[in-house]
């Protein structure tokens, strides 16, 4: 069978099981994305998915085993300090990072434990940063990582992952319109839940594409696919990583 059909028909299936009480209706996938390219991302771990649109609350029936969103999440949303859109899937086809997430293997350090060290004009993220304890699956960042002066994809603020991607951008050979970006809450519970269940079972967390108060970037999926907080864009920790997602 067609690959491009048969990622439509699984995805068909798969939303049809979770959400049986909704009518979604899985489109083609655009017309730039060819079986080559869809081979090419595949023996580099990045997935098709589709994400209906759909909002996800409390009174959201769903399966059983569901982890859903966590009530901090929740209640930030209705305190209007994340904003409403983060609660819906967005209705369109992505293409993300589906590598296992590394387990913790490194003590927790971040930019708050290291406050007063930095004020002294000393720069202990330098030496932190280019630990290779926490290494992902079939790294394909690892030069442009050594360039900025990491080891592994540890330590980044969003600053930081900023700067790499447009690597990650060429790597997947992306045309010019479309934007790498970071997964929302949302759709790492969503995927988390469905396609990637290891994603819960490390005590590491992920950066969020969603934003606290407009200043501030969620972060997330310590042992759970619901919970998160917030942290400024240039805070830093050796065991918060990051993982690309693109809307197509």
């Amino acid at each position: 069978m067609n690959p491009t059909l048969t990622i439509i028909q699984k995805e068909q299936e798969i939303i049809d099981k979770i959400f049986p009480s909704n009518d979604f209706n899985v489109p083609n996938l655009p017309t730039w994305i060819d079986e080559a390219l869809i081979s090419y991302w595949q023996q580099n771990l990045f997935h098709l998915h589709y994400l209906p649109k759909i909002l996800i609350d409390e009174k959201m029936s769903l399966p059983a085993d569901y982890e859903r969103p966590g009530k901090y999440f929740l209640r930030q949303i209705q305190k209007g300090n994340i904003p409403a859109a983060s609660q819906w899937l967005s209705g369109k086809w992505i293409l993300v990072d589906g590598r296992d997430k590394p387990a913790k293997k490194v003590v927790w350090i971040s930019t708050h434990d290291l406050k007063f060290i930095e004020k002294l004009g000393l720069r202990p993220k330098n030496y932190f940063k280019q630990w290779q304890r926490q290494s992902h699956q079939q790294e394909y960042l690892t030069d442009i990582l050594q360039q900025k002066g990491f080891g592994s994809r540890f330590c980044l603020s969003i600053n930081d992952i900023e700067e790499i991607k447009p690597f990650i951008h060429g790597f997947l050979k992306l045309p010019n319109n479309v934007k790498v970006r970071l997964p929302t809450l949302l759709e790492y519970n969503y995927l988390g839940n469905i396609f990637y269940k290891q994603w819960a079972t490390t005590s590491n967390w992920e950066w969020f594409e969603d934003k606290f108060k407009n200043q501030q970037h969620l972060a997330g999926g310590s042992d759970s696919l619901g919970c998160c907080g917030s942290e400024p864009n240039d805070f830093w920790s050796t065991i918060l990583t990051f993982r690309p997602l693109v809307e197509l």
